[in-house]
């Protein structure tokens, strides 16, 4: 990785950056089976060709422990009717820094928080048990 001056530092490319991501995963928790509740329709950015879904789902194993979460699909999309209440198992995923939007403008980054980006989701299945 090369070095960057601090006063040049571009925050959003320096979390971007493998490296950094791969500590990120380190330190940060993230629910590998979830149950999903709502999903959007997906956007096609066609400057880009990359597809996003906005996901909420839930993850724990009772009331007691349960949190509520959302998270954005990358390049792969759900039905909306197939998904909602059925367990998915998250498998590769990566951080970005979550934007405060007010009315379409952008308004800098959330002091707290990193968006979930899912690069690859995949149905549980139940078989066997």
């Amino acid at each position: 990785m090369t070095k960057t001056r601090y006063n040049e530092v571009k925050v959003k490319e320096v979390v971007a950056n493998p490296e950094i991501q791969t500590a990120i995963k380190k330190a940060v928790d993230v629910p590998t089976k979830v149950i999903i509740k709502s999903v959007r329709n997906p956007f096609k950015n066609d400057d880009t060709n990359e597809t996003t879904q906005k996901v909420h789902a839930v993850a724990g194993t009772s009331l007691l422990d349960m949190v509520e979460f959302d998270f954005t699909l990358v390049n792969q999309t759900v039905d909306g009717t197939e998904a909602i209440n059925k367990e998915f198992q998250i498998v590769d995923y990566g951080f970005a820094l979550e934007a405060n939007m007010r009315g379409g403008n952008f308004g800098g980054y959330a002091p707290t928080g990193l968006k979930l980006l899912v690069t690859k989701l995949l149905p549980v299945t139940n078989e066997g048990k």
